[in-house]
């Protein structure tokens, strides 16, 4: 997974799964989590990218790589000479046990905090609130 690697962020100014992904990447797995019957090559994730954009079917080649380097992707067949992806988990999975694993880093970084925080059922205090407003 992409957070286990140590050159990995978490990327707060982003929405949903780009918090934890590259942008080509995240778009990437969206495609193989949809596309993937259950296996889908390089073509046919740049066939549909192409569609939208100007992309080179080499950078989409060296962005599954680097997946299944990550372990997001695994190669599980041949077609002829194309490699044939499967995600390692599903869409749901990977997003359950990439929040356990960011929780588990704030836990353990910040023990008290995180205590605090879950203590209070997760909100924010009014004061607290303010106070991060400047008022």
């Amino acid at each position: 997974m992409r957070l286990h690697d140590e050159n990995a962020s978490f990327r707060f100014n982003q929405t949903g799964l780009r918090k934890f992904l590259g942008d080509l990447e995240c778009e990437i797995m969206e495609l193989v989590w949809k596309k993937a019957n259950p296996t889908v090559t390089v073509r046919e994730i740049y066939d549909i990218l192409r569609r939208e954009r100007q992309i080179a079917y080499t950078t989409v080649m060296t962005t599954m790589v680097r997946l299944a380097e990550k372990g997001l992707l695994r190669i599980v067949d041949k077609a002829g000479l194309a490699n044939c992806y499967s995600p390692q988990e599903g869409r749901e999975e990977f997003i359950r046990n990439t929040v356990a694993h960011i929780l588990e880093i704030f836990t353990k970084e910040f023990p008290q905090e995180s205590k605090a925080y879950f203590q209070d059922g997760g909100r924010k205090t009014e004061k607290k609130a303010a106070a991060r407003k400047g008022r």
